[in-house]
Protein backbone atom coordinates (compact mmCIF):
# COMPACT_ATOMS: atom_id res chain seq x y z
CA UNK A 1 0.00 0.00 0.00
CA UNK A 2 1.34 3.43 -0.84
CA UNK A 3 0.18 6.85 0.25
CA UNK A 4 -0.56 9.39 -3.15
CA UNK A 5 1.07 12.55 -2.57
CA UNK A 6 -2.45 14.33 -1.00
CA UNK A 7 -2.29 11.56 1.37
CA UNK A 8 1.35 11.75 2.60
CA UNK A 9 0.88 15.29 3.21
CA UNK A 10 -2.06 15.01 5.38
CA UNK A 11 0.20 11.94 7.14
CA UNK A 12 2.97 14.24 7.21
CA UNK A 13 0.78 17.36 9.13
CA UNK A 14 -1.20 14.99 11.79
CA UNK A 15 2.44 13.10 12.57
CA UNK A 16 4.14 16.38 13.05
CA UNK A 17 1.31 18.28 15.35
CA UNK A 18 0.87 14.73 17.40
CA UNK A 19 4.96 14.92 18.16
CA UNK A 20 5.00 18.79 18.61
CA UNK A 21 1.59 18.41 21.38
CA UNK A 22 4.28 15.44 22.60
CA UNK A 23 7.34 17.87 23.09
CA UNK A 24 4.91 20.46 24.60
CA UNK A 25 2.98 18.77 26.73
CA UNK A 26 5.90 16.42 28.10
CA UNK A 27 8.47 18.87 28.35
CA UNK A 28 7.28 21.76 28.83
CA UNK A 29 3.78 21.39 30.91
CA UNK A 30 5.43 18.21 32.03
CA UNK A 31 2.51 16.12 31.54
CA UNK A 32 3.06 12.72 32.85
CA UNK A 33 2.49 9.53 30.64
CA UNK A 34 -0.18 8.33 29.70
CA UNK A 35 -2.37 11.21 30.22
CA UNK A 36 0.55 12.90 28.22
CA UNK A 37 -0.42 10.76 24.96
CA UNK A 38 -3.37 10.17 25.02
CA UNK A 39 -3.54 14.46 24.95
CA UNK A 40 -1.83 14.56 22.38
CA UNK A 41 -3.71 12.03 20.13
CA UNK A 42 -6.62 14.78 20.85
CA UNK A 43 -4.48 17.71 20.62
CA UNK A 44 -3.61 16.61 16.77
CA UNK A 45 -6.67 17.37 15.74
CA UNK A 46 -7.92 20.65 16.80
CA UNK A 47 -4.32 22.43 15.77
CA UNK A 48 -4.60 24.42 12.63
CA UNK A 49 -1.54 24.63 10.41
CA UNK A 50 -0.58 28.39 11.78
CA UNK A 51 -0.87 27.33 15.66
CA UNK A 52 1.44 24.55 14.57
CA UNK A 53 3.94 26.74 13.60
CA UNK A 54 3.28 28.94 16.54
CA UNK A 55 4.04 25.97 19.03
CA UNK A 56 7.38 24.51 16.72
CA UNK A 57 8.71 28.17 16.68
CA UNK A 58 8.03 28.34 20.61
CA UNK A 59 9.65 25.02 21.11
CA UNK A 60 12.47 26.49 19.24
CA UNK A 61 11.78 23.83 16.36
CA UNK A 62 12.44 20.79 17.88
CA UNK A 63 13.66 17.84 15.41
CA UNK A 64 12.68 14.72 17.54
CA UNK A 65 9.61 14.06 19.87
CA UNK A 66 10.49 12.67 23.57
CA UNK A 67 10.33 8.90 22.32
CA UNK A 68 12.97 10.20 19.75
CA UNK A 69 10.99 10.38 16.22
CA UNK A 70 11.76 13.01 13.64
CA UNK A 71 9.15 15.36 13.91
CA UNK A 72 8.47 16.25 10.12
CA UNK A 73 9.72 19.77 9.45
CA UNK A 74 7.45 22.71 8.40
CA UNK A 75 7.62 25.83 6.69
CA UNK A 76 8.96 27.76 10.22
CA UNK A 77 11.49 25.39 10.15
CA UNK A 78 12.87 26.19 6.39
CA UNK A 79 13.17 29.65 7.85
CA UNK A 80 14.65 28.99 11.01
CA UNK A 81 18.56 29.69 10.92
CA UNK A 82 20.70 27.63 13.49
CA UNK A 83 22.01 31.53 14.47
CA UNK A 84 18.32 32.49 16.08
CA UNK A 85 17.51 31.70 19.45
CA UNK A 86 14.59 29.85 20.91
CA UNK A 87 11.43 32.60 21.54
CA UNK A 88 11.68 30.85 25.17
CA UNK A 89 14.77 30.69 27.21
CA UNK A 90 15.77 29.94 30.97
CA UNK A 91 16.23 33.36 32.67
CA UNK A 92 19.96 32.79 33.67
CA UNK A 93 20.08 32.47 29.33
CA UNK A 94 19.39 36.50 28.83
CA UNK A 95 22.89 38.14 28.70
CA UNK A 96 24.19 40.32 32.01
CA UNK A 97 21.68 43.54 31.92
CA UNK A 98 18.84 41.53 29.18
CA UNK A 99 15.57 41.93 30.05
CA UNK A 100 12.47 39.78 29.12
CA UNK A 101 9.45 38.64 29.93
CA UNK A 102 8.52 36.10 32.11
CA UNK A 103 6.19 32.91 29.85
CA UNK A 104 6.36 30.53 32.45
CA UNK A 105 7.71 28.85 36.31
CA UNK A 106 8.16 25.55 36.27
CA UNK A 107 7.76 25.50 39.95
CA UNK A 108 4.93 25.24 40.68
CA UNK A 109 5.17 24.67 44.26
CA UNK A 110 6.92 27.89 44.42
CA UNK A 111 4.58 29.89 42.40
CA UNK A 112 2.96 31.93 45.52
CA UNK A 113 6.59 32.40 47.10
CA UNK A 114 7.76 33.94 43.42
CA UNK A 115 4.61 35.97 43.21
CA UNK A 116 4.64 37.71 46.31
CA UNK A 117 8.55 38.78 44.92
CA UNK A 118 6.78 39.86 41.92
CA UNK A 119 8.13 36.77 39.83
CA UNK A 120 5.03 35.64 37.99
CA UNK A 121 4.10 34.90 34.38
CA UNK A 122 3.66 38.51 32.27
CA UNK A 123 6.52 40.78 34.42
CA UNK A 124 9.33 41.91 32.92
CA UNK A 125 12.57 41.12 34.30
CA UNK A 126 16.23 42.21 34.29
CA UNK A 127 19.15 40.07 34.98
CA UNK A 128 21.17 41.49 36.82
CA UNK A 129 24.05 39.39 38.51
CA UNK A 130 24.59 35.08 37.60
CA UNK A 131 27.21 35.15 41.02
CA UNK A 132 26.84 33.77 43.24
CA UNK A 133 23.49 34.00 43.04
CA UNK A 134 21.32 35.13 40.09
CA UNK A 135 20.12 38.82 40.68
CA UNK A 136 16.39 39.74 38.89
CA UNK A 137 14.96 42.99 38.67
CA UNK A 138 11.25 43.07 38.36
CA UNK A 139 9.93 46.91 38.39
CA UNK A 140 11.44 48.20 41.61
CA UNK A 141 12.17 45.06 43.42
CA UNK A 142 15.48 43.37 43.23
CA UNK A 143 15.60 39.23 43.78
CA UNK A 144 18.43 36.89 44.54
CA UNK A 145 17.78 33.94 43.52
CA UNK A 146 19.25 30.43 43.44
CA UNK A 147 19.97 28.76 39.94
CA UNK A 148 18.05 25.57 40.53
CA UNK A 149 15.10 28.07 40.75
CA UNK A 150 15.78 30.47 38.07
CA UNK A 151 16.30 26.98 35.75
CA UNK A 152 12.69 27.07 35.65
CA UNK A 153 11.95 30.33 34.91
CA UNK A 154 11.64 30.92 31.54
CA UNK A 155 11.37 34.32 29.66
CA UNK A 156 11.00 35.71 26.08
CA UNK A 157 13.67 38.53 25.82
CA UNK A 158 12.18 41.47 24.89
CA UNK A 159 13.38 43.49 22.07
CA UNK A 160 11.83 44.60 18.91
CA UNK A 161 8.80 42.35 19.15
CA UNK A 162 7.89 43.29 23.16
CA UNK A 163 4.42 44.36 21.68
CA UNK A 164 3.43 41.10 20.52
CA UNK A 165 4.68 39.66 24.76
CA UNK A 166 1.13 40.32 26.82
Amino acid sequence: MELTLPGEAIFRAVIRRHRLAEVLLKQILQVSEPHASDTACQFEHMLSEDVTDSICTFLGHPPTCPHGKTIPRGDCCASFRREVSPLVRPVDDLPLGGEGYIVFIQHSQRLDRLATLGIMPGTRVRLVQRQPSVVLQAGETTVALDREITSGIYVRPAGNSESSVR
